[in-house]
């Protein structure tokens, strides 16, 4: 059985060999740096290759991800010289003010829009008629007969309006705004549905990821109202489009609970989730019984890596075995693999690959 062919008896519920070997999101660079000084973890060696992992290709065609892919982008460049620190452009737009010892997070001082007027002197770089593929031509030949499973990866709507005008913003520019807002949104819709469709078209695409992160501890960073009126329309169409392209699975990546969105986000067409972040109050137990038919991608608290072998142990086997019995889930950790003990990730490796030998 390919991996490809594992990841679509899981998204439709089906029975199958073992989860994809997709245990973390990721690894910090701290992670792999601690691991080489304390356990002699080969330097120049990628760990998901090292342990195994199963791939998870992404496809080609600069479609972003956490940022919008401007064609062309805007310049980088230093705008201001204050000695300890500098205030920079990047190639999105934002202005911000960066210690050069990097003592501490940048600053974000401005983002590209923040009247309607911004947003009309800017759109005409996310035009689908001047997207730059990248090395889509040279590439996609590779994404036609894989054996892994393809997504392709672009920015959510609401990632997409926090991108122009910063969270904070943003917030105020629903009242504000509300047809810049709209307009934004029919701009998202028009941009990934011909962009994005020519990239399915033309290789295989298996799973399309939106990239959202709109939700913190205790809830989301708009209510349901909001979410209604200025996501679910252009979100339907746009999944409708891509469905009508062959495309089964559709996933959002958000951050923190988003317990009260998930419906509006099963009705707009999309039918996967991750991380499901355990410090934000996600059990995937109790995601499972709300809401039966959402593929689920994570919840296993990333945090247990620094605890006992006792305590890895019991994460895992509290939540893996009922979970993947109910079918529908992909057991990872609910975000990358922060700094830990090597002996423990790979204790967690074990304990969990053992469950399917």
């Amino acid at each position: 059985m390919t991996n490809r062919e594992r990841f679509e008896k899981i998204a439709r519920f089906e029975k199958v060999d073992r989860p994809l070997r997709w245990e973390t999101l990721g690894f910090w660079s701290q992670t792999l740096e601690r691991w080489r000084r304390e356990s002699g973890f080969p330097p120049d060696v990628d760990p998901t290759e090292y342990y195994e992992m199963d791939p998870w290709p992404r496809l080609p065609g600069n479609l972003g991800h956490t940022k919008i892919p401007y064609s062309p982008p805007f310049e980088n460049k230093v705008i201001k010289d204050e000695g300890k620190t500098k205030i920079y452009q990047d190639t999105y737009g934002v202005i911000y003010r960066s210690f050069e010892d990097s003592s501490s997070m940048p600053q974000w001082l401005k983002f590209p829009v923040e009247t309607p007027g911004d947003w009309e002197n800017i759109k005409w770089r996310i035009d689908p008629a001047t997207h730059d593929y990248g090395d889509f031509e040279e590439t996609k030949g590779n994404f036609v007969d894989n054996p892994d499973p393809n997504g392709l990866y672009m920015c959510g709507l609401y990632g997409f309006y926090r991108n122009l005008f910063g969270e904070e913003k943003l917030a105020y520019a629903f009242y504000d705004y509300p047809e810049t807002i709209r307009d934004m949104g029919k701009q998202w819709l028009n941009f990934y549905a011909e962009v994005g469709g020519r990239v399915i078209r033309e290789c295989r695409c298996d799973y399309i990821m939106f990239w959202e992160d709109m939700a913190y501890k205790t809830g989301p960073l708009i209510g349901p109202n909001t979410f209604l009126e200025f996501m679910t329309p252009y979100y339907k169409e746009l999944v409708s489009h891509f469905r009508s392209l062959g495309v089964e699975t559709f996933c959002v990546d958000s951050d923190g609970n988003n317990d009260i969105l998930i419906p509006l986000f099963l009705d707009i067409g999309i039918n996967m989730m991750v991380p499901f972040e355990v410090a934000a109050g996600n059990d995937v137990r109790k995601v499972r019984e709300r809401w039966p038919e959402l593929v689920i991608w994570g919840g296993l608290d990333k945090r247990f890596l620094n605890g006992s072998k006792e305590e890895i142990k019991r994460e895992v086997m509290e939540k893996v075995p009922v979970m993947w019995e109910k079918g529908g889930y992909i057991p990872c950790l609910d975000h990358s693999t922060q700094p830990c003990p090597l002996e423990n990730w790979e204790y967690y490796l074990k304990v969990l690959r053992g469950l399917f030998k």
